[in-house]
Formats: structure tokens, sequence, C-alpha cells
């Protein structure tokens, strides 16, 4: 049975978009700051559902790859366990945004800064922190698989 490979390039740069996003928001500050914040969390949750809507992704697909300014690198992964984590990130970074316009700072800011945490280590090492526990409950015998 073949793996499926997927364009780890693609996703590498729209994992270090929406992390500046965050860090981006970070530095504006409360209320301004909910604005990259919910910007990271629409596309990603909304870029899950419909790929149009991840304008990283178009744009590397569309523009870097073919112009030369990114190579195309595909490499087989667990893109399902990586799809789950687009959507609770997504939905994270908007409760964060919606929290910071509420004024709970601490606790928006701990909800954006451990998902952009768990999303550098995805583009910069390869390690998905869910698919880490996934792989670890299915060992267990704990998932459905």
């Amino acid at each position: 049975m073949a793996m499926e490979t997927f364009d780890v390039t693609a996703r590498k740069a729209h994992q270090w978009t929406m992390v500046a996003l965050v860090v981006a928001g970070f530095l504006l500050g409360e209320p301004k700051g909910a604005v990259p914040l919910a910007l990271a969390g629409a596309v990603m949750l909304a870029g899950r559902f419909w790929w149009p809507a991840d304008l990283v992704r178009q744009l590397t697909w569309r523009v870097l790859e073919p112009g030369g300014i990114l190579r195309r690198r595909e490499r087989v992964e667990d893109h399902e366990t990586r799809r789950v984590a687009r959507i609770i990130g997504g939905a994270a970074w908007l409760a964060a945004a919606g929290l910071l316009l509420l004024g709970a700072t601490l606790a928006a800011w701990a909800i954006a800064l451990l998902i952009a945490l768990m999303v550098a280590l995805d583009a910069a090492f390869d390690f998905c922190a869910l698919c880490f526990v996934a792989g670890r409950l299915d060992r267990r015998g704990w998932t459905g698989s």
C-alpha cells in the first residue's frame, strides 16, 4: 500500500506565518492584539475545511514554489492528526482573541502562546504534539484505531 505524501513546505510556511501573527498580536497588546490572533485562528480553522481560505498555503503553492522562492518538499506524514490539530489550534486562537477582548488577558495569552509553541515545534522540528499524544494513547490501546 502506497503512503500518501504531502507538501511540507506549504505546511511549514503556514505554521510560521500563524506563529508570526500570534507574536504580532502579543506585541500589539490588548485589545488590538486580538485582530492578528483572530486572523490566525480563522485561517487555521477555515483553511482546514476550505483550502482556498488558507491564504498562506495558496501563496506558497501559487507564487513562492512556482517562482523558485521556496522548494516544494513532499513527505509521508500523519496528516489526519495534523488536521485535527488545526481545528483545535484555530478554535483555541479564536477563543483567545475573544478572551482578550473580554479583558481576560492572562488566560488569552496563556492559551495563544501554548498553541503557538506547539505550532513552532512542529514547524521547526516536525514534532506534532497531538500526533505524539495520539500515538502514545494508541500504543496503550486507549484509542479506537
